[in-house]
């Protein structure tokens, strides 16, 4: 007699472009838990908005209903199916402090800077001086706080290594094409990204963004010399 398969708990929607869709793909991949992957791009429609109330991707079908923000997508996995945080509350604090500096001090401000990059536009000379003087700030705050050993928060990898890789793999492009400045070697965590490139959630994530990334860029008729293969290694 044939093992009972167990049923899909969960469907994560969303586009493999989106560092934040690899975040929770990674975390999920971690979890161990079984999963499908619904892909669709960010919305404003109606119907979308329904469920994502930012129209933003990703979007966590459960089946208490669903869930937006990656934040709490991410919560919701841990609470599910514990792997990724510790139990002492300061570990994990500071590793929510991590997360925080990275989304809002070094993700956003090269956020600003994607039209110019990977979408075909022209980034204004204000946008580039704004973006680098925030950057200028975050660096030497992460340079503080974030100090693998060998993962930012310990031995294990947490939440905190899957925003600071996903984030920075488009933060490092970016900063590169635009600053000429590579953030991995500034921040020393040059060996912490190959030693999170190796971990079989990554490569698992990593080429399902490098497939729609080379599509994306061709779409957007972007000048980013995007190269099969090319991922955040240091």
């Amino acid at each position: 007699m044939s093992p009972v398969t167990p049923p899909v708990m969960l469907r994560l929607h969303g586009y493999a472009v989106s560092n934040y869709f690899n975040i929770a793909h990674a975390a999920l991949l971690e979890s161990g838990v079984r999963f499908e992957i619904v892909e669709c791009r960010a919305s404003q429609t109606p119907e979308f908005l329904r469920l994502s109330p930012m129209g933003k991707i990703p979007v966590l079908e459960t089946p208490q209903g669903w869930i937006a923000e990656t934040v709490a997508i991410l919560g919701y996995i841990e609470d599910c199916f514990p792997c990724l945080l510790p139990t002492d509350p300061f570990t994990r604090a500071r590793q929510r402090q991590l997360i925080n500096v990275v989304q809002v001090y070094v993700e956003l401000p090269m956020r600003s800077l994607y039209p110019g990059v990977f979408m075909g536009a022209t980034n204004s000379s204000a946008a580039i001086e704004t973006a680098r003087q925030t950057l200028d700030r975050s660096t030497i705050a992460l340079r503080s706080l974030a100090q693998p050993q060998p993962y930012l928060a310990g031995e294990q990898a947490g939440h905190a290594d899957l925003f600071a890789f996903y984030c920075l793999d488009l933060a490092e492009r970016v900063s590169r094409e635009v600053y000429g400045r590579s953030l991995l070697h500034e921040l020393g965590l040059s060996e912490w990204a190959q030693l999170m490139a190796q971990r079989n959630s990554s490569q698992i994530v990593l080429a399902a963004f490098a497939e729609a990334f080379g599509a994306y860029l061709m779409e957007k008729q972007a000048t980013y010399p995007f190269r099969a293969g090319e991922s955040i290694r240091g």
